[in-house]
């Protein structure tokens, strides 16, 4: 008996790991993943001091719900990331994007045109609020002799008062463009407001306004 239980074990174990390997493989799998995810984590507070990584959005779209729901992916690119929680006041601090760069080809709205705002993440911090403005280009678009993605709106052109759109929170947002503004260009930014750690990250794109969708409903 004690020798058929001794042969019969074996067996078992073979015939488990046959036809069940995944069992095991998982495990492993998992156990690696731990400890890889571990081992970054320690890395991470070594180099930067902490695990609190914020990964703001990426591919921000616009889709013009006018035009057959036609989609501008990768449209917006991070000018700024602002530190403090006051917008607007000198105790914040912005720090360029030595990218960034305006994207080509443009997008053309009309006043009173409907349209949404993708700015889906999967990210682990995540935006509280996103606001978007409106802000008119004062001076000739793009410059002369200067192509639109090295137009760095800082130095090279001029820019009126904001117009306030509205905010969202979430992954979209819908805006109307208003009827009280004339045709043009247009820088439409959005702010990623992250208050637990008083810091916003700026967006933007240019647009051009053209024409409008008829009278106020």
């Amino acid at each position: 008996m004690k020798m058929e239980f001794i042969v019969f074990m074996p067996v078992c174990l073979i015939l488990l790991l046959v036809l069940n390997p995944s069992v095991y493989l998982f495990k492993d799998r998992f156990l690696h993943a731990q400890l890889a995810q571990d081992n970054s984590n320690i890395s991470q507070l070594q180099r930067l001091g902490t695990t609190n990584i914020i990964d703001p959005p990426d591919d921000i779209s616009i889709i013009l719900s006018n035009h057959n729901n036609s989609s501008l992916d990768d449209q917006f690119d991070e000018q700024f990331i602002i530190l403090g929680n006051n917008l607007g006041t000198r105790q914040n601090l912005a720090i360029s994007n030595p990218d960034y760069g305006l994207s080509d080809p443009i997008p053309t709205l009309m006043t009173g045109e409907k349209f949404i705002i993708d700015s889906s993440t999967d990210a682990d911090i995540v935006y509280s609020t996103a606001n978007v403005k409106l802000v008119p280009v004062t001076s000739p678009f793009p410059p002369p002799n200067t192509e639109i993605e090295d137009v760095d709106p800082e130095t090279d052109i001029l820019l009126g008062n904001p117009i306030n759109l509205g905010n969202y929170t979430g992954n979209v947002g819908s805006f109307v463009i208003p009827h009280t503004v004339s045709s043009g260009y247009y820088l439409l930014y959005v702010y990623f407001h992250y208050p637990t750690y008083n810091l916003t990250a700026v967006y933007n794109t240019v647009v051009q306004l053209k024409g409008s969708l008829g009278a106020k409903p």
